[in-house]
């Protein structure tokens, strides 16, 4: 049993001092891209791609849209201005005074007894 006994030693001994462990970062390799996602991908590339040409797309015919409006609404006014002018000359020539005038000059009368004032 002697041999099992705890050996006392009488020298001193400098037990090491724990040294801090350092972290050793695991380098992760990129994983590889799947058939899947791959094609996915290139779906959602497709897909962004028909809206940005849709927008453009949308953009223009708005444009195109807002000149044809802005043409017509022009061609309204010069047509409501030629009408006004077409109005007023009519209005010029059917006036009493102007009648009279056309009436004179062919050597015409108009007697007040025989006419009738409808617009009046």
């Amino acid at each position: 049993m002697a041999q099992n006994a705890y050996q006392y030693s009488t020298t001193a001994e400098a037990t090491p001092l724990a040294q801090p462990k350092t972290k050793t970062r695991i380098k992760y390799k990129a994983a590889r891209w799947t058939r899947k996602e791959r094609m996915m991908v290139a779906f959602v590339s497709a897909v962004v791609m028909v809206l940005m040409v849709g927008v453009v797309f949308s953009s223009m015919q708005t444009n195109a849209a807002r000149t044809s409006a802005a043409n017509m609404q022009s061609k309204t006014d010069e047509t409501k201005e030629a009408n006004n002018v077409l109005r007023s000359d009519i209005q010029r020539k059917t006036s009493k005074k102007n009648l009279d005038e056309v009436a004179k000059k062919y050597n015409m009368t108009l007697s007040d007894s025989s006419v009738r004032n409808v617009n009046q």
